[in-house]
């Protein structure tokens, strides 16, 4: 297998607009090894979340190429797309995404229901599991609105790790916390890093990004040195 996780090649991506096209990102060239941890970062409108979606199987570049996980993702079906996200990929939000009349532990469970390799009898067993890693093992039965948001990206995190992913993609994950929660958020991921997986975070937090291993920095639409 590949030490190359991510690898884009010429890369680029237009939207159609009244005023025509409008490109947002340009001949992108980047490769992202297993077990790196990255911030993306770069100013509102640079592009850097639209990279992010292209990379999460959210979006579709106009041009170029996509391989991950040694797949060639460019000629995949929207079916095998999302086996591809499901299996090897999970997304933790600014927002948080959680579903507010579902318990913490029905949460975390919610990604399986889509992955056929898990029997529905290890739902609970294996969101606990998450749970505990997350230590909020104790908030299984609370709602998402009985909890600090530091304590509901805490549980954005778990429902991300259910299918042990080769890869965490952060689109601001501290951007709704205060310091001390975004510290603690900071500290999991980099500590999820530590054990092999795979982090990208676009961040506009210069603390979290200068604890990374690398940071990339994307100018209006371009990969910048």
């Amino acid at each position: 297998m590949s030490e190359v996780l991510i690898s884009l090649s010429n890369l680029s991506k237009s939207f159609t607009s009244g005023a025509g096209a409008v490109n947002v990102l340009n001949n992108i060239n980047l490769d992202i090894d297993r077990g790196q941890c990255v911030a993306l970062v770069g100013q509102s409108g640079s592009g850097k979340s639209t990279l992010l979606s292209i990379i999460g199987l959210l979006d579709n570049a106009s041009s170029g190429h996509y391989t991950l996980c040694d797949t060639s993702v460019t000629t995949l079906s929207h079916y095998q797309l999302s086996i591809l996200r499901n299996k090897n990929i999970g997304w933790i939000f600014q927002n948080f995404n959680l579903v507010s009349e579902l318990t913490v532990l029905k949460n975390v469970e919610l990604p399986m229901r889509y992955n056929s390799d898990v029997k529905k009898a290890d739902y609970e067993a294996i969101a606990m599991k998450q749970l505990c890693l997350v230590g909020l093992q104790d908030k299984a039965n609370s709602y998402p609105d009985q909890l600090s948001g530091g304590q509901q990206q805490r549980v954005a995190i778990a429902r991300a790790l259910v299918g042990e992913p080769d890869m965490l993609l952060c689109d601001e994950p501290t951007g709704n916390l205060d310091s001390k929660n975004s510290e603690q958020i900071t500290d999991l991921l980099l500590e999820l890093n530590q054990r092999g997986t795979t982090v990208l975070i676009v961040t506009h937090d210069n603390e979290l990004a200068k604890r990374c291993q690398r940071i990339i920095h994307i100018i209006d639409g371009e990969i910048t040195p």
